[in-house]
């Protein structure tokens, strides 16, 4: 059973119609309980990094997932739910003060600063591959478009985690990651048609094995 994390962020349904495209064992969940004896986890939602992890240790969330990483079950972050797999982020409503993340990658999470490009970045933009045939990006062509609307992304992250950057305004930044049974996206596959879907699909074949 895929459990499907309700931790109080937004878009969880358009991941759900996803999911259920091609798998029928999974569940939306809000009980930590459920993830003990999952085959795999899903982390969506878009908002702020500090919501995310408030929910996430308030709930009972947190420790059940660093959990669910040591004994090797397979986890999906996607957008906020790939942002929060790092050490830390800046996006916090208290001045000053970096909010910890769930630091299962190398990296800080921080704002984009352009003068002369639009933040967020939004909108259709393409892989450039690091890697090839890892287990998301199984038949899954370079220079794919996704979908993405966010206005942080990971720093000084580690390198061999990093299956595929973005540029935006001249700069790359990893927006796929993979690390033994952790993987994530920094763009929305549920709606980054075809292709994203595969990632999706990837994934839930992850879960299988």
């Amino acid at each position: 059973m895929i459990s499907v994390l309700d931790f109080g962020m937004g878009n969880i349904h358009s991941c759900l119609k996803a999911v259920s495209l091609f798998t029928k064992d999974f569940q939306l969940t809000s009980n930590p309980e459920d993830l003990e004896n999952s085959t795999g986890i899903i982390l969506p939602g878009d908002g702020a990094f500090e919501k995310a992890m408030s929910n996430l240790n308030e709930m009972g969330f947190a420790e059940k997932l660093k959990l669910a990483y040591e004994k090797k079950i397979p986890i999906f972050g996607i957008c906020i739910g790939f942002q929060i797999l790092f050490e830390d982020s800046e996006e916090s409503t208290v001045f000053g003060k970096n909010i910890l993340g769930l630091g299962f990658l190398k990296g800080k999470v921080r704002k984009f600063s352009f003068e002369n490009h639009k933040v967020p970045h939004m909108g259709w933009n393409r892989l450039l591959l690091q890697k090839k045939n890892t287990k998301l990006l199984k038949n899954v062509a370079n220079s794919s478009y996704m979908y993405f609307i966010h206005s942080y992304r990971p720093i000084n992250s580690g390198s061999d985690f990093v299956s595929a950057t973005c540029s935006y305004a001249g700069e790359s930044f990893p927006v796929i990651v993979e690390k033994d049974n952790l993987f994530g996206t920094q763009f929305h596959p549920e709606k980054s048609d075809r292709e994203g879907l595969k990632i999706l699909e990837n994934f839930i074949e992850v879960t299988k094995t």
